[in-house]
């Protein structure tokens, strides 16, 4: 398999690289999270934040498809060892939050270069990654507000 495709550019194919190394420690994160989880009782959060890691790995193979279906190898990246110890349900809740905010923007400047560039093949999945932060964001305020309930309710 080639790294140059006639549809994609470096500029796109940089990119698509980085969401598969950032969806994929993005299941670390979580993993890491459903570990402290499970280990200190919160089974039920941690069953949660478990099927997260899952699910990136699926938003991992989406842009590793694209690569691939044109003709470009997927840079399989070294990665960082995510945080592993966490004080409480509050801190992996707001972590997990920042963390989607920051891949939002992410997926946000492939979603634009996509546009930018006229590339029809890839603005389908810039958008969908675009759109599926909506989600992500969406179940972690919730967790942040039912939380914030919680907390004053005691």
């Amino acid at each position: 398999m080639e790294n140059k495709s006639i549809f994609l550019s470096e500029a796109i194919v940089k990119l698509l690289n980085y969401r598969v190394e950032q969806e994929e420690y993005s299941s670390r994160v979580y993993l890491a999270m459903a570990t402290l989880l499970f280990s200190t009782g919160f089974t039920g959060a941690g069953k949660l934040f478990s099927n997260y890691s899952k699910e990136e790995l699926v938003h991992t193979q989406k842009a590793r498809n694209i690569l691939a279906a044109n003709g470009v190898l997927p840079i399989t990246a070294a990665l960082s060892r995510p945080k592993i110890e966490f004080k409480n349900l509050q801190e992996v809740i707001q972590l997990a939050y920042e963390h989607e905010i920051k891949i939002t923007h992410q997926c946000n400047e492939l979603a634009k270069l996509t546009h930018t560039e006229n590339n029809f093949m890839v603005v389908e999945l810039g958008l969908w990654y675009s759109i599926e932060q909506v989600e992500e964001l969406n179940k972690l305020q919730n967790f942040k507000d039912r939380l914030s309930a919680l907390i004053v309710s005691l």
